[in-house]
Parts: structure tokens; C-alpha cells; sequence
């Protein structure tokens, strides 16, 4: 007979309180968690499935984690690269192969075949003739049985005439009654720079190798002192400096509102140390012209100060905002910082794990070097005038599809992709990579002010930059004056001379002497 399924009607376990199969514990709580753990049978699932759903993305987000981790270090690395050069030594010319393995011919050093000479200009005058006779003992082999030839040996040679002697000149004015002033008055004889024991040539010779020989103050007197037997002390250097600054400020201004009359002008800035607290000197120009300021401040109000809103002239910068608030009528972003950032962005691909590295960026990134250097030929050969400024217009749209090609889907590098994103939006440099093909005479790339910067920034690793706000304005100024000069092809220390004796309305018009370049 077999077991019943169901529990006769009105039957009651006497073990319902204390069943011994169920370890004790009551049979009716034992149902109570068992029919429990049937109605949470949904519950539990969705919380293994939220669980599952939350560790998936752990998991992604450690992904994302390591994958920048390993970019971060590959960017580390390729700054420590570029900062730090291997100390290795290259094999031997002889022992280097090219691609196929094969061993390379050894180049000839020097410069390539057919080059022209570099050679001194010759002396346009000769201050003295010497005439040496022909030596009785050979000075090669020292032999004494010399017999007499008709070829003559002509060398010229150009020296300096050192002499430590300075040139004191004693003026003896003679006087007259000013009854307006109420005291005896004179006049300033020529040549003489009033009230100064010292003279206008020292003076400009100072401030000319405090800017263009980048010397300190201190060297400048030990140069006068050493080489000319001028003795001063380093703050006489240093009014020297003040007191051409305080003349040219006018100059100064006037050179603010040549760059702003200018058609093309190239700006670009740099850091700048006042009294150890941080600041920028900023550079506006072009090939006539040069503007320098420093200003603690690196904001678009410089920019503007410098500019003006609204400029009616075509600009050429990096891809700095500050410059946003100058909104000029035509701006051309730097193709050399695109090719730049491109190179960098690749070595830092190159540098993280094989499976991290995307092929896509890596294309990407080599093809806008390519189109980048492609950009700038076609400049280069417009300006030099071996095409056609209507020649190298035609030529924007194939360059512009070219861009569009390359630019055309998004990369999961984020640095990569964050370039394609700069290069195609309008509101960045989207529509500052071909303004060169529009405007005659603008170059591609900003190097012109990277190249005006370049002294500058040598002079600031000398001297740690200026010591209060006036030793500032004086840099900005003198820079700007000698520089100027420089481009007009005027001597700056004949310039800085003028300057100290006859004033600015003097030496104004030494300072622009070819046309400059102007708004039409």
C-alpha cells in the first residue's frame, strides 16, 4: 500500500511545533520560508542581474582606467624623450645599413655640391699699405738657398683699432639773461648731450649691447671698462637704458598704431618674470615692424590694448583664445602647431601597449602631417612668386576635400580625436586653415613671431626677466625700437644715437625708411 500524497482531512502532525526532520525547528516555519523563497524567486534574479550589470561596468570602467593610465605614462615618457635626449652614440657611418640591410654610402660632410661660398664682404676701402719683402730663409723647410720670383702674395686684412682711451671734450658755454626764466641760460653745442657727464656714444653703445649682445649690466661695464677705459658703475648701464626708453616711449606708441595700420601681422606671446611673479611679453608685427609689451597679464585685454576691437587687418596666431576678442578680419591658425601636436599625439600612441595602440589615430595623425606640409609649400610657392596668388586659390578646394577626408569619422584616441575635433570646428580653427589662400602675402604658420620671440627668450634665461614694473616698460620699449630698426635696415646704435641727442621727432623718421605695410 502505498504512501498518501495528501494528508488526511483534520489531520494534525504532532511534530508541528518541533519536527525532528527538520533539525528541530517547526514544520510551519519551515513552509513559511520555503513558500518565502518561491514569491522572492523575481526578486532575486533581478538583483543578480543588476549585480551583473553593475560589474560589467566595473569591469568597462577599469578598462577606460588602464587605457589612460597607459596613455598618461606613454605621454610622460615622450615628454622625458623630448626633454631628455638618449646618451647614445651613433655606429659608425660604414656600419650603418639602409631598409633592405644593405650597407649605405658614407655622406660627405659640409655643405652639398654646388653651394656658393660663404665668404666675408670684402673691405670697401684700405686705411694702409705695407709692403713685405720676399724671406731669405723658407719658413716651411727652412731652407736658405732662395732665389727670387716676380709673383706677388696680396692678403687683406681687417681688424679693429683697440684703444682704452676715452675722449673727453670740454665744453665752455657762454651765457645770457632769460628774464622770463629769471637765470643765466645756454646752448647745447653739437654733439654734446645736455647736463651729462657722459656721452651719447657710451650711452647707446650701452643700451645696444644690453638688447642685441643680451649682456647684463654688470658686463656692460666690464666691457667698457676692460676694452674702452670707460669705468661706471652696473646702475649707470641701467639709466643708460631708462633714459632711451623714457625718449622712445612716443616712438613706442607710434609703433602700436604702425601694427594696427598694418594689413598682415603675426602675435604671438611668451612668459615673462616681473620682479619673480609671473607674466607675458606679448609680440605684435611683421616684417617692417616690431611691438613688444609685457604685461602680468596673459587675457584677451592685451590683446586688445595691442590691436584694438574689430582689427580690419589679417592676423596670424596660434590657436590661443585671447586673441578671440581682436576679431579680425581674416585669422590664420598656425599649421606648424597642427603638425606638431599631430607628431606628438602619434609618439604617444607609439608608446602604449600594442593592443592599445589605435591604427585609425595613427593614420590620421600622419596624414594631417602630410596635408600640413603640403599647405605649406603651396604658401611658400605662392609668396616667393613661383605661382600665382590666383594659381594657389584655386588649389583651397581640393585641399579642403582632402581635409574633409581626413577628418571625415571619429577616432578612439581621445588626443587624436580632440585634434580632428580643433581642425573642423568652425568656432576653433576650423575656418582659420586656409585664410592664407584668401589673403595675398600671409604665411601658413606663425614662425615669423616663434623667430621674434626666439632672442627674447634667450635673453630671459640670462637675466630671469625684470625686476620691477619700469625695468619692464623699458624692455618693451628699447626691444621694440632696435628691433624696428633692424627690419628697416637701419643701424640701431646710429639710431639709438640720434635718439639721445636730438630727441624722438629726430629720430623718428631713421626709424622707418623702407614704406610700410598698409591696410589696402
Amino acid at each position: 500500500m502505498g504512501r498518501n500524497k495528501e494528508a488526511p482531512f483534520g489531520f494534525v502532525c504532532e511534530y508541528r511545533n518541533a519536527c525532528p526532520h527538520l533539525g528541530g525547528i517547526s514544520a510551519t516555519w519551515a513552509n513559511i520560508l520555503i513558500a518565502d523563497k518561491e514569491e522572492d524567486q523575481f526578486r532575486d534574479g533581478h538583483l543578480e542581474r543588476h549585480a551583473e550589470k553593475e560589474l560589467r561596468t566595473l569591469e568597462a570602467e577599469l578598462k577606460k582606467a588602464l587605457a589612460e593610465n597607459d596613455r598618461l605614462k606613454a605621454e610622460n615618457t615622450r615628454l622625458h624623450k623630448q626633454q631628455f635626449k638618449a646618451n647614445r652614440r651613433k655606429a659608425p657611418a660604414d656600419m650603418r645599413n639602409d631598409a633592405d640591410g644593405n650597407a649605405k654610402e658614407k655622406k660627405k660632410r659640409g655643405p652639398p655640391h654646388g653651394h656658393p661660398a660663404w665668404n666675408r664682404k670684402p673691405p670697401d676701402h684700405i686705411d694702409k699699405i705695407v709692403s713685405v719683402p720676399a724671406p731669405k730663409i723658407c719658413p716651411h723647410c727652412r731652407c736658405s738657398i732662395l732665389s727670387p720670383c716676380s709673383e706677388q702674395k696680396v692678403c687683406v686684412q681687417e681688424d679693429i683699432i683697440l684703444q682704452p682711451k676715452t675722449h673727453v671734450t670740454k665744453f665752455i658755454h657762454d651765457t645770457a639773461l632769460c628774464p622770463e626764466c629769471r637765470r643765466p641760460v645756454f646752448q647745447t653745442a653739437p654733439g654734446e648731450l645736455r647736463n651729462s657727464a657722459i656721452g651719447p656714444v657710451t650711452k647707446a653703445t650701452a643700451v645696444f649691447l644690453r638688447h642685441e649682445a643680451k649682456l647684463s649690466y654688470r658686463d656692460i661695464r666690464k666691457v667698457f671698462s676692460g676694452v674702452f677705459g670707460m669705468p661706471f658703475v652696473p646702475a649707470s648701464a641701467m639709466n643708460f637704458d631708462r633714459q632711451v626708453a623714457a625718449l622712445g616711449r612716443p616712438l613706442h606708441d607710434d609703433l602700436r598704431d604702425k601694427v594696427r595700420a598694418s594689413h598682415i601681422a603675426h602675435a604671438d606671446e611668451t612668459s615673462w618674470r616681473i620682479d619673480g611673479q609671473g607674466a607675458q611679453l606679448w609680440y605684435a608685427g611683421n616684417t617692417d615692424t616690431a611691438f613688444y609689451l609685457v604685461d602680468p597679464s596673459r587675457g584677451g585685454d592685451v590683446a586688445v590694448s595691442i590691436f584694438g576691437e574689430d582689427w580690419p587687418g589679417n592676423l596670424v596666431a596660434d590657436s590661443y583664445p585671447g586673441y578671440n576678442p581682436v576679431n579680425p578680419a581674416g585669422r590664420q591658425a598656425c599649421l606648424a602647431h597642427v603638425a606638431t601636436k599631430a607628431k606628438e599625439i602619434s609618439q604617444t600612441i607609439l608608446l602604449q601597449a600594442q593592443e592599445r595602440q589605435d591604427e585609425p589615430s595613427l593614420r590620421f595623425c600622419d596624414n594631417v602631417r602630410l596635408f600640413v606640409k603640403d599647405a605649406c609649400k603651396l604658401g611658400k610657392a605662392r609668396n616667393s612668386g613661383r605661382i600665382s596668388f590666383k594659381e594657389a586659390r584655386k588649389k583651397k578646394g581640393p585641399l579642403q576635400r582632402t581635409l574633409n577626408t581626413i577628418c571625415a569619422d571619429p577616432l578612439a584616441d581621445p588626443d587624436a580625436e580632440n585634434l580632428r575635433g580643433r581642425i573642423t570646428d568652425p568656432k576653433r580653427d576650423g575656418n582659420r586653415i586656409f585664410t592664407f589662400l584668401d589673403v595675398n602675402g600671409m604665411e601658413p604658420t606663425n614662425n615669423h613671431a616663434e623667430q621674434s620671440l626666439r632672442l627674447p627668450v634667450i635673453f630671459r634665461k640670462i637675466c630671469f626677466g625684470n625686476r620691477s614694473v619700469l625695468g619692464a616698460e623699458t624692455l618693451s620699449t628699447n626691444l621694440s625700437l632696435i628691433t624696428t630698426a633692424r627690419r628697416q635696415d637701419r643701424d640701431p646704435l646710429a639710431f639709438l644715437h640720434t635718439l639721445l641727442l636730438n630727441g624722438p621727432s629726430a629720430a623718428q623718421p631713421m626709424l622707418y625708411r623702407r614704406p610700410l605695410q598698409d591696410s589696402s
